[in-house]
């Protein structure tokens, strides 16, 4: 009993941690929101770019530098975070739709919280998510 008392109360220093770092967190003019309806290959690599920015400040942590769930802030979670390229499990689906509910809503039950100061950057967060194989 006191084993999971431990894992809880590391769980959520971490992720208080994580998000007092992270909460509104941005590099100075990158504030503009990315087209979606522009769908070039020019465009798709702008969306990859800052979707891989978006996702070093404020997923990596927890879901690794490869998006396989072993980042270090992840190791005391139960359940573990999310492997993107495992194509099973996903709560809302593996699209960018799915992802992006994920990360407005999070996910009850897991250490998957929302991310509402994101909003901008859902399209290409989810892009990015989607690019692990």
């Amino acid at each position: 009993m006191r084993k999971i008392y431990v894992y809880s109360l590391l769980t959520f220093m971490f992720l208080s941690v994580g998000l007092v770092l992270n909460c509104g967190k941005s590099k100075e003019g990158e504030n503009a929101q990315v087209n979606a309806t522009d769908t070039s290959e020019a465009s798709k690599a702008d969306l990859l770019a800052k979707g891989k920015e978006v996702y070093e400040v404020n997923c990596a942590s927890c879901h690794g530098p490869n998006g396989a769930g072993d980042g270090p802030a992840g190791a005391a979670l139960n359940p573990k975070p999310r492997n993107f390229a495992l194509a099973d499990g996903w709560k809302n689906g593996k699209t960018k739709e799915g992802i992006i509910k994920t990360l407005k809503e999070g996910i009850t039950g897991s250490g998957m919280v929302a991310y509402p100061h994101l909003e901008a950057e859902y399209e290409a967060l989810a892009e990015y998510v989607l690019s692990f194989k």
